[in-house]
């Protein structure tokens, strides 16, 4: 294997499994989960990012991950109870997430016209594809440890 891909999994197979047990703290507010996901979707974007770069596409290579955050941030927020810390910086990660994609499609149609607009929109597709299969993670719900208890609030 390549020596900078064996680095970047020494790096990220830790943090993985601390953010998975931070997790695990309440008070947290599942924001470690939300960070694996975006991790997640950033690996999985990557090849598609490095592909699009060698062609001298670098104002659409983030789009698909960025298109990807935008549902993982949205859902996350669904039917959660969270601080205003919390709701903040993910509105902030929102915000500049919309921009990047508005930046993306402006460049796209100003140097290639209508072929830009098609290639943008597949590649916002890939992206909230990914996102949505991503999500499945906070629809569903992970369990917390400990007993059910079958008390009503």
């Amino acid at each position: 294997m390549r020596r900078s891909y064996l680095v970047k999994l020494a790096i990220s197979l830790p943090l993985l499994v601390a953010l998975l047990l931070l997790d695990q703290v309440s008070a947290l507010q599942g924001v470690p989960l939300l960070l694996v996901t975006l991790g997640l979707a950033l690996l999985a974007a990557e090849v598609l990012r490095v592909r699009l770069q060698a062609r001298g596409r670098s104002s659409v290579a983030m789009l698909p991950f960025m298109a990807a955050a935008l549902v993982l941030l949205l859902v996350f927020c669904k039917g959660r109870h969270t601080t205003q810390g919390v709701l903040f910086l993910i509105t902030v990660a929102l915000v500049f997430d919309i921009l990047m994609v508005a930046l993306g499609l402006i460049s796209e149609a100003a140097k290639r016209g209508a072929r830009g607009i098609l290639e943008f929109v597949g590649l916002t597709c890939m992206g909230l594809i990914l996102g949505s299969a991503l999500s499945l993670v906070f629809l569903v719900g992970p369990g917390r440890p400990g007993g059910v208890s079958l008390a009503g609030p």
